[in-house]
């Protein structure tokens, strides 16, 4: 069987953190230019954690904002280095190998936990174990063909989060044969902590675009303009696509249409832990969220859970929005994502 894998995606399985999320900027920042007289806009894009990468800043000081930019990208370069499962020697990568590893980094017990809540939220269909069943397609892909059903379950019998204890100094599996990936939440992890760099070196307005895991703060000027975002349509790839406006908040986005294992994009790098297979009713769910990694964990969960469920866990916390798209074309959209559109179209420029 060929592996279906578009020049993006190729990219993207080189880099890490490749699985998670979309290469290029599936909720990316549209083209801006009001900006105060008294602000500069510094900006730079790097190639980072199987995508590209985006820092922009708006900062009176030009010399100031491109000393802190670079500072940045230097720390996120550090911490991807934490939540590299692909590259030997890594924290995690330890982790997986020996199942066990001893005085973690603060860091990868802080994601771990994190991981743990989302996964009791969405009733256990967010699941950073299910590294054994990605293993699985990715190695079958490679020669050709989609797992067994006894392949299938034999994965899964090495996936549960109820296999995961983390103490004050060890992290440990409880079953043999057990992994871990980070690639639904770590990308949100990490542009929330650079976004966190940001405001405490006295930048006041921002944007950090992980290709698809975005945050922003402060708005676009020093009036408190939102960001306008646009969000890709896989199905339609000539239409627009939705545009939100964020003043401070995340935007993240999940799809079945980066990392796929067959033609029809019906088996693709987000998995069931109940089930062993790929989720059908959408192929694309965005999120807004107060952090960048609340919205990448719960654009990966609503993808898994079902219509039902993903809208009603979205629809009962008044903090979230979101934005799912099915095989056929049609757009749901959460209570509060249609009141954004909303003002939106009564000519309001917040959200």
């Amino acid at each position: 069987m060929k592996s279906f894998m578009d020049r993006r995606t190729f990219i993207q399985t080189l880099c890490i953190l490749g699985a998670g999320k979309a290469v290029e900027s599936f909720a990316a920042p549209l083209n801006t230019t009001s900006f105060s007289s008294s602000l500069v806009q510094v900006s730079e894009t790097r190639n980072l954690m199987g995508t590209f990468v985006t820092i922009t800043l708006l900062h009176p000081s030009r010399d100031q904002a491109q000393t802190v930019l670079g500072t940045a990208f230097h720390k996120m370069e550090n911490w991807v280095q934490l939540f590299n499962r692909h590259e030997s020697g890594t924290p995690l990568d330890y982790l997986n190998e020996r199942g066990f590893i001893k005085n973690p980094p603060p860091e990868l017990v802080k994601v771990l936990r994190q991981s743990l809540m989302i996964h009791s939220r969405t009733g256990g269909l967010f699941d950073v174990t299910v590294k054994p069943l990605l293993d699985l397609y990715e190695t079958e892909n490679r020669l050709g063909h989609l797992p067994s059903d006894p392949s299938i379950q034999e994965a899964l019998n090495r996936v549960g989060a109820s296999g995961l204890k983390i103490e004050p100094k060890k992290i440990s599996f409880c079953k043999e044969g057990m992994g871990i990936t980070l690639d639904g939440i770590a990308k949100g992890t990490i542009v929330d902590k650079i976004i966190g760099f940001l405001q405490g070196n006295g930048i006041e307005h921002a944007l950090v675009d992980a290709g698809g895991d975005l945050r922003v703060f402060g708005g676009r000027n020093g009036t408190g303009l939102p960001w306008r975002i646009a969000v890709h349509d896989p199905v339609n790839e000539r239409a627009t696509g939705e545009r939100i406006f964020l003043t401070d908040g995340a935007v993240a986005t999940s799809g079945n249409y980066m990392v796929y294992f067959d033609q029809e994009k019906i088996h693709h790098h987000i998995l069931s832990p109940e089930s062993g297979l790929s989720p059908s009713w959408s192929v694309s769910s965005s999120i807004i969220a107060p952090t960048a990694e609340e919205a990448d964990a719960l654009a990966t969960a609503t993808m898994v859970l079902d219509r039902r469920e993903s809208q009603s866990l979205i629809n009962q916390d008044r903090r979230l929005a979101a934005l799912w798209i099915t095989r056929e074309g049609e757009k749901i959209k959460s209570l509060r994502w249609k009141r954004i559109m909303e003002r939106r179209e009564r000519g309001s420029d917040h959200a």
